[in-house]
């Protein structure tokens, strides 16, 4: 009953914080001049609205939490965070798996920042001194050679275990339990026999609910199930949650509690952010592209995607794909390499790859009618994680820390829908 309490004192406190935005956003910011627009930005510490237009200065006031109650890590021109205030869920310890740079550790963070981490693991050095560096936590290495006996009380198990084994690039014949990254999952349920945490949340590739029809997905899903948890699935993507990034990924929830965790919420969740929100205004030469390397189509050729918000608008020129093609399918981007797309910031931002160390995605701005490249800062805005975040000095290794991450947003989300269903 005490714990029943806490959570609905949560949902009450969220709702709240909610009620008051909704009152705050309710002034016709329309009939404002840009000017006063900028003046009630200054009055309410709002940044970020140096060189926007009016229309996305008034964005930027009806999307920016007021700076009495904006959390220290909330991001300009995405979707707001609800921060639980520090009184309740103090409880909360939690283990951070194949940690990366901290993106679970972020998220919990900006929801609870009451909650402990009481340990972090990852095997790659260089994503264990950025995870330290910002969360001021020294992640372990490899969590096979972790003694799990003296990992300290947790309620929360974390984890983004590797996904190699089971993306669609890597996926051919074999099992993807021949991989040893994919037996890496039987190293949680390890934690888990020992520790017998409450909850465990888990992230991986949207592939692994299709190989060998589900029955992959299947054998994780009946593994924590024969250890008494009810558990559920379901695949979300940023642009749902106002990052315009088209990243489906499968989402694991798994409770002790009485109930299992719905995610039918976050399921119907839809936004209409457009890559534009996120994109720096004052960009270096050095990131464009010169107009002979590419060609953008014609508006009659360009159609943006309903469900991904995806707009492919042109090509880098060079090598297509050209068997099994129909003839005049040029400017289909299926017989485009991916590398060689280019997509409108008028849409969302494909998934960022680990692969691309070099920042090789390219854009078509529609303010300046040009294609560029996206800048480290970009890249992490669509990962939804804070400008005061430092990065890797090495922008090969940056760019690949971001693209192995989870993105921060769709994980704030879940959790507090955890805390408003009580299952935490």
């Amino acid at each position: 009953m005490e714990a029943l309490s806490k959570t609905n004192q949560a949902s009450l406190k969220i709702e709240a914080i909610k009620s008051n935005l909704m009152q705050l956003n309710q002034m016709d910011y329309s009939t404002k001049s840009r000017e006063e627009l900028i003046a009630i930005c200054k009055d309410k510490k709002i940044k970020g609205y140096s060189g926007k237009k009016k229309d996305d200065i008034i964005q930027l006031l009806t999307n920016t939490l007021p700076s009495e109650i904006t959390p220290q890590n909330a991001i300009v021109n995405t979707s707001i965070v609800d921060v639980i205030p520090s009184t309740d869920l103090t409880s909360i310890k939690y283990i951070d798996l194949f940690c990366g740079i901290g993106g679970f550790h972020q998220a919990l963070t900006n929801v609870i920042p009451t909650a402990s981490c009481v340990l972090a693991s990852d095997i790659d050095e260089n994503a264990r001194k950025t995870y330290e560096i910002n969360h001021k936590l020294k992640p372990l290495g490899d969590i096979k050679k972790i003694n799990i006996n003296t990992i300290s009380r947790f309620n929360l198990i974390c984890g983004g275990f590797p996904c190699q084994a089971f993306s669609i690039a890597q996926w051919k014949d074999k099992k993807a339990f021949d991989d040893p990254r994919g037996t890496l999952f039987f190293e949680i349920l390890k934690v888990i026999d020992v520790h017998k945490p409450k909850c465990v949340l888990l992230e991986n590739v949207s592939h692994l609910t299709k190989i060998n029809k589900g029955a992959v997905l299947e054998t994780l899903l009946n593994s924590l199930k024969t250890r008494g948890y009810k558990v559920s699935y379901q695949l979300l993507s940023p642009h749902q949650f106002g990052i315009p990034q088209n990243r489906e990924r499968v989402y694991i929830v798994a409770t002790a509690s009485e109930k299992e965790f719905d995610f039918k919420a976050l399921s119907e969740r839809t936004s209409t952010c457009k890559l534009s929100d996120i994109l720096d205004t004052d960009v270096s030469e050095d990131y464009y592209i010169d107009t002979s390397k590419y060609t953008i189509l014609e508006s009659t050729q360009i159609k943006k995607q309903s469900k991904s918000g995806l707009k492919f608008c042109g090509y880098l020129k060079g090598e297509l794909r050209k068997v099994g093609t129909k003839e005049n399918t040029e400017h289909l981007s299926r017989v485009h390499k991916q590398l060689m797309r280019i997509y409108s910031s008028d849409g969302t931002h494909p998934t960022l790859a680990a692969s691309e160390t070099s920042g090789r995605y390219h854009i078509y701005e529609e303010s300046t009618k040009r294609v560029r490249r996206l800048t480290l800062d970009e890249c992490y805005r669509l990962m939804a994680y804070p400008m005061t975040f430092i990065k890797n000095t090495n922008k090969g290794v940056a760019y690949k820390q971001i693209g192995n991450s989870v993105c921060v947003r769709v994980i704030e989300e879940i959790i507090k829908e955890m805390v408003e269903q009580g299952v935490m």
